[in-house]
């Protein structure tokens, strides 16, 4: 993975999970201590908030009330304004269908939540460090015998 020159800082999490929330944002604040972190806890506040703030990067949740995750993904994909910013899928679900149809609606990422916070900790770490302008090689990584599989550091 490539670092970057300038450590991602502008992030938002769309998650209706509150506790998930939290936890995201202790290991955040380990991870890059100066990462200013917007919540969205459903579809409607991601777009409400994407009007007031460009993130350098977007951890989405799939089960979400109003607008789930695809239905969000499929809307910043064909926003000429927001189709650039890179989306992480942040979901509990380890199904396959799920996995491919989060890259088919070109999702950078797919990450399972972790199981723990050191799992998280690597996680964020290892995403933060990605060059998102060459994104398209690393997502290659994850294409492996005709499927995409979930991102793991």
């Amino acid at each position: 993975m490539e670092n970057t020159a300038n450590n991602i800082s502008r992030i938002i999490l769309a998650d209706d999970d509150l506790d998930h929330g939290v936890i995201f944002n202790q290991i955040l604040k380990q991870v890059e201590p100066n990462a200013e972190l917007h919540f969205a806890h459903n579809g409607d506040e991601l777009f409400e908030l994407l009007g007031k703030f460009h993130p350098e990067i977007i951890f989405l949740d799939l089960n979400m009330p109003c607008k789930n995750g695809f239905e969000c993904l499929q809307e910043i994909r064909s926003n000429d304004i927001l189709k650039s910013i890179p989306v992480v899928v942040y979901s509990c679900s380890t199904h396959m269908s799920d996995i491919q149809r989060s890259y088919l609606h070109q999702a950078d990422l797919y990450m399972v939540k972790p199981f723990n916070v050191d799992h998280l900790k690597t996680a964020l770490d290892s995403i933060l460090q990605i060059n998102w302008r060459q994104a398209s090689s690393f997502k290659r990584h994850y294409y492996i015998n005709n499927r995409f599989v979930p991102f793991t550091a």
